[in-house]
């Protein structure tokens, strides 16, 4: 079977934000402390899954993947 290209199947859909320096500083403040290191595309997802869970707009399944906050 040949080799696919594209998005990865675990995170089909690619959202493009504008963001200030503010949110970015404190996005990478965030980075700094997580082990092991992530990159700010897994930053990001955290930091929204972690908020739309803890504002009950979303269930968080079991992920292996997922830091620890």
């Amino acid at each position: 079977m040949a080799a696919t290209r594209g998005r990865p199947t675990e995170f089909p859909i690619k959202k493009l934000i504008a963001i200030d320096q503010e949110i970015l500083d404190a996005v990478e403040a965030f980075r700094v402390v997580q082990h092991p290191a992530i990159n700010q595309s897994e930053a990001f997802r955290h930091i929204l899954r972690q908020w739309l869970s803890a504002h009950g707009y979303l269930r968080i399944r079991n992920r292996v993947s997922e830091p620890d906050a």
